[in-house]
């Protein structure tokens, strides 16, 4: 692999945390003091907690990840309002990225190499760091699970799903040093192949849960476990994906889903497996995800609802997802209301952030299983029922019953009914080879003059292109179709 070796400048103080803003190729402006940092434990600690922020920037898991999966798909569209939707987020809404016009994928290609840059920096230092070895343990555990987990982020994103061309895709640069930067593409065997490696190691070297109130604010070994599952549901690795969900379900079975009654989407709900925290002091204010769904307390509400998710979440009897509808800006009730603006004015909001769920691990169970894992569709419907049953005042009417191609499509709207607004949403589409469809009728008002509504799920403009300015400085391969 062709490498080019970067001398890591360390400047800067603690408060700074991050690699760099600056594409791959490029030295780093700002890193931290060699001396403060890289040989203490406690200091590689502050950088692992400034890498946590960073995932919550609102160029990563922050907005343009979850926003991306939601306007992309068929389930959301943009509501006209005074500023929205902007020129990038109506390129990524019809479809019509292009390398040099690239709507968000240029920030969320940056900050997910940002965070992998601190990333590097804890993993190469911390064996040699002084401090107390099970604190080190912990902190190399963690990063490798984060590093995994951007690493699957930018890989379902900016590269073709394993349904497509398997291992023998395109696949990401692989830096993992912080010492060199790697500017060929791996393939994408070999880069989900690091993606667990990094998991997989993290789980050997991670402390067990403490279940706390808050804990999961940072990964564990039951929310590595998750990610780890969602991971290989996308490779199609069906066995191992029920594997690792039968493992966490074992740890935290169906007495934890939210029930009919219970139902809220709150901070820390007994379905919390990994979610990150935001408060007044990192709010990201009208950037926030409160702000996108939210009009109230100053928020835009640029994002609603389309009729045909309305309908799926009238399918059932008094669902509780369906109580997150709301008056939208046009009058009528479709703003989904799963983050709040909890800040009085401004647009600020301070929702965590959900990175994984209970719900999410059993519908990856049942997934996998109505694939041919385990006892296949039996187990499959029984995991699926388990949540449904919790969605439902009637199970009798509304419970799963299909088999086959049917099967998978219900288990699909219940991920959709479920997961909405969660980072899901078009990523379903597409790792499934499901085409997109919106209906014309369904997305007026939108300040938008309506094209690509239609795509195949297999159409290279349904992922990112990396970006140009990454492109003409360092002479990566760009994305086959761009």
């Amino acid at each position: 692999m062709k490498n080019i070796k970067r001398f890591i400048v360390f400047i800067g103080a603690l408060s700074v945390l991050g690699c760099s803003d600056d594409i791959l190729t490029q030295i780093p402006d700002h890193v931290i003091s060699e001396a403060l940092v890289l040989k203490s434990a406690d200091k590689l600690q502050n950088l692992l907690t400034g890498s946590y922020n960073e995932i919550s920037r609102n160029q990563y898991l922050g907005r343009v990840l979850y926003k991306r999966a939601a306007v992309k798909g068929t389930d959301f569209r943009f509501v006209k309002t005074t500023f929205n939707p902007r020129d990038y987020e109506q390129i990524e809404y019809k479809y019509e990225e292009s390398s040099n016009s690239s709507g968000s994928a240029n920030g969320l290609w940056r900050q997910s190499f940002k965070v992998i840059g601190n990333l590097n920096l804890i993993i190469d230092n911390i064996d040699a760091a002084e401090g107390n070895p099970d604190q080190k343990g912990q902190i190399k555990a963690e990063a490798l699970g984060l590093r995994g987990m951007t690493y699957f982020d930018l890989a379902r994103t900016f590269a073709y799903p394993w349904i497509k061309e398997g291992a023998s895709a395109q696949g990401l640069p692989l830096n993992l040093s912080s010492s060199e930067v790697v500017i060929d593409r791996s393939n994408l065997g070999e880069t989900y192949n690091q993606i667990i490696l990094d998991m997989t190691t993290a789980l050997d070297l991670i402390e067990d849960n403490s279940w706390v109130p808050g804990s999961t604010t940072y990964i564990t070994k039951t929310g590595i476990k998750a990610l780890l599952a969602r991971v290989y549901l996308y490779k199609q690795d069906w066995e191992n994906a029920l594997r690792y969900a039968e493992e966490v379900i074992a740890v935290r079975g169906e007495s934890y889903l939210m029930t009919t009654s219970s139902y809220a989407f709150t901070d820390y709900t007994s379905e919390s497996l990994f979610e990150l925290s935001i408060t007044s002091q990192n709010s990201l204010g009208s950037n926030g995800l409160g702000a996108q769904f939210d009009f109230k307390q100053g928020g835009q509400g640029d994002v609603i609802a389309t009729q045909t998710f309305v309908d799926l979440l009238k399918t059932y009897q008094d669902d509780p997802r369906a109580r997150f509808l709301e008056m939208d800006k046009e009058g009528g009730n479709n703003a989904f209301v799963k983050y709040t603006n909890r800040s009085e004015g401004g647009g600020l909001s301070d929702h965590n952030i959900p990175v994984i769920r209970l719900s999410e691990v059993y519908l990856i169970a049942a997934e996998a299983a109505a694939n041919g894992a385990g006892g296949g569709e039996a187990q499959a419907l029984t995991y699926l029922n388990t949540l449904i049953k919790n969605r439902t005042e009637d199970f009798q009417r509304d419970n799963a019953t299909e088999t086959g191609e049917a099967l998978n499509q219900r288990i699909a709207e219940e991920r959709r009914r479920e997961l909405a607004l969660e980072g899901h949403g078009v990523y379903d589409y597409i790792r499934r080879g499901v085409n997109i469809v919106r209906p014309t009728e369904e997305h007026v008002n939108t300040g938008v003059e309506i094209s690509n509504l239609n795509i195949m799920a297999t159409d290279f403009r349904t992922i990112y292109p990396i970006p140009s300015s990454e492109i003409e400085a360092s002479g990566m391969e760009q994305t086959q179709g761009y």
